[in-house]
């Protein structure tokens, strides 16, 4: 289990958690970058979008797909048909759908910028980021084609540019980031979005002020955006100067007590730095606010897993899940709680929420602690074997591994008599500056195995 990153709580979210499309099908009409106040009044919708997707609720995809070319050859105006058809896999949450569609479009249209943006954007969520600057390259060559419809490529030029921006930004190079922040802002000023990350590149180029400042007109531009001063404590925090972001984060609350994003922020911090009571008195607060914030479910969640409050920690991931099925925080870490607890029939329940996580997130960012988990549920059901073959497994991709991981391994190898292999991952999970909440129970097992 780790922790919720920066980029899982929603409002810290700086690129968009849905999948960006230039049109939408409430009017299917493009709409221009940076409207927010594009949809708000629904204009008729074409007959033959509401064809396609009538024809897609009774799966008949081949006849949506001919609905959709009646609708782009009625409105030339629209994006391609396979990205229409992405966006509605989109809408009904089906991922594989989306991808397969878009991979379709490019070879029907491989001349449209829009599949390969929004190809781009899967591939940075799921940290593929050679891939999405390739297609980010090729859309960013392709724009000049759509002189003749302004308004799609209004809206598809700060997505490209936007989406450099991040890919740079996840290679630690802060000056190209800077450069198409710059480009972003130019395209469309006072976007709070891309204030917020222009914000982070001058704070990782040791321009503090410079952050605050940006994150302050991020905050005139979007009365939602997150308080500037909570925002620079997140910055300290990641940089490991934590008596800096007490200090920011203080002073965050005292000017935005109210603020439910602020007080997410505190709690995360806390949390962090092993200050349980604190964090729970945040994340509570946090509910106060809004009871039905998923974020905030998920955090007092966090909290009752560190304090070793399964049953409180089941509830709270219970609600979650219920709230957002899809969500992995929610659903990976309800698994986690619920294989804690000596109820059989929860660790069946536990096992199925992992199995499902590990089918679900094979190929993503979240693979290999879906898998971890996967291995620590068969390890409290007692199937040692399959547990042993679960955690190598989650290992077995190079990608990094949490603490947690590291523990859940050592315990198996220990029961395997792989003595010196789970000292080896408890030694190393030892170093770890990260919170875990096995961190007692690491610390006591390489105790035990050291006498032996």
């Amino acid at each position: 289990m780790k922790l919720l990153s920066y980029r899982t709580i929603s409002a810290l979210v700086l690129l968009s958690a849905g999948l960006f499309f230039a049109s939408q099908f409430a009017s299917a009409e493009p709409v221009s970058a940076g409207d927010s106040s594009a949809g708000a009044e629904k204009q008729p919708q074409m007959q033959e979008i509401s064809d396609a997707l009538a024809r897609f609720k009774d799966r008949d995809i081949d006849g949506t797909v001919k609905s959709l070319e009646a609708a782009v050859k009625k409105n030339p105006d629209l994006p391609p048909v396979y990205v229409l058809l992405a966006q509605i896999y989109s809408q009904a949450n089906m991922a594989q759908g989306v991808v397969q569609a878009l991979e379709k479009g490019v070879q029907n249209a491989p001349d449209d910028p829009e599949a390969y943006v929004i190809l781009a954007q899967v591939a940075l969520r799921d940290r593929r980021i050679t891939e999405a600057e390739l297609l980010l390259t090729k859309a960013n060559l392709l724009l000049p084609k759509l002189e003749k419809n302004p308004k799609r490529k209004d809206a598809l030029s700060p997505a490209v540019v936007g989406g450099l921006a991040q890919v740079y930004q996840d290679r630690e190079d802060w000056a190209t980031a800077k450069k198409y922040l710059e480009q972003w802002l130019k395209l469309v000023p006072k976007n709070a979005q891309a204030l917020q990350q222009l914000a982070s590149v001058l704070f990782k180029q040791k321009d503090a002020d410079g952050a605050l400042a940006k994150l302050k007109e991020a905050k005139a531009a979007d009365a939602k955006a997150l308080t500037p001063e909570a925002v620079l404590a997140l910055y300290y925090q990641q940089s490991g100067d934590k008596d800096s972001a007490k200090k920011w984060m203080a002073t965050a609350l005292t000017k935005a007590t109210d603020d439910l994003n602020t007080q997410l922020i505190a709690a995360q911090l806390s949390l962090e730095n092993g200050q349980l009571e604190e964090a729970q008195n945040r994340a509570a607060a946090a509910l106060r606010i809004d009871m039905t914030s998923l974020d905030a479910q998920i955090i007092r969640g966090l909290v009752a897993l560190f304090q070793k409050d399964y049953r409180a920690a089941e509830r709270y991931f219970e609600g979650a899940h219920l709230k957002s099925p899809g969500n992995f925080a929610a659903s990976n870490n309800l698994a986690l709680a619920l294989a804690e607890q000596k109820d059989e029939a929860k660790k069946r329940r536990a096992l199925e929420f992992a199995s499902n996580n590990v089918q679900q997130y094979q190929k993503t960012a979240n693979a290999v602690e879906a898998a971890s988990t996967y291995g620590w549920v068969l390890y409290k059901l007692g199937q040692i074997d399959e547990a042993d073959k679960a955690l190598t497994a989650a290992v077995s991709t190079g990608q990094s591994f949490s603490p947690d991981t590291a523990y859940y391994m050592a315990v198996v190898a220990s029961e395997k008599n792989r003595k010196e292999e789970a000292k080896t991952l408890l030694k190393a999970a030892a170093k770890s500056t990260s919170p875990f909440t096995m961190k007692q129970e690491a610390a006591a097992l390489l105790e035990q195995l050291d006498r032996q």
